[in-house]
């Protein structure tokens, strides 16, 4: 009778074990029992003289290019760094005009709806909303010119030529005083 019959027969349970417990007592009786082997000289002579040469061989290869193997990883990550700045920033510019699209959207079809009501101040408020939305584009083509996606003249006209529209915008509102 096994133990798991007995245990059975008995109605109790086995006690559960933990598998990463009884892995590392397996591995450890396993290098024990190579680490005597080894200390004994068992097997030395089983070994296929050509292979361990062969070993030693690739052994010293690699030890003699150790430096220039620990230094491949480094250096491929500073060379595929650019890439991946230029694909973010690519990526963050495409997010941000969306997300100004969609604002504009939503800000236009207000502006629309407020002129239908005739009140003019909300209308003015979702405009200048509209084109401020325009600074989140501009902003988000800084970042891609500054890592080199976009061309960084081409985004500084841009830029200027949003802060004019904006500013003749708001020049252009009377000054609107608060209402008590």
């Amino acid at each position: 009778m096994t133990a798991k019959d007995q245990a059975q027969t008995d109605n109790t349970e086995q006690p559960a074990v933990d598998p990463a417990a009884a892995a590392a007592a397996l591995l450890a009786s396993l290098n024990e029992q190579l680490l005597t082997q080894t200390a004994q000289g068992v097997g030395a002579d089983a070994l296929n003289r050509q292979i361990v040469e062969a070993v030693n061989l690739i052994n010293t290869q690699l030890a003699a290019h150790a430096p220039t193997l620990a230094s491949l990883g480094p250096e491929l990550l500073i060379r595929q760094a650019s890439g991946l700045v230029a694909q973010s920033a690519a990526s963050y510019f495409d997010g941000v005009t969306k997300l100004a699209l969609a604002s504009q959207g939503v800000l236009l079809r207000q502006m629309t709806e407020s002129i239908i009501k005739d009140d003019l101040d909300a209308a003015t408020e979702s405009a200048l909303g509209a084109l401020n939305t325009h600074l989140l584009v501009g902003g988000a083509a800084a970042v891609a010119a500054a890592s080199g996606v976009l061309d960084a003249e081409g985004v500084n006209q841009a830029l200027e030529r949003i802060n004019q529209s904006i500013a003749q915008f708001s020049a252009s509102q009377p000054e609107r005083t608060p209402t008590a």
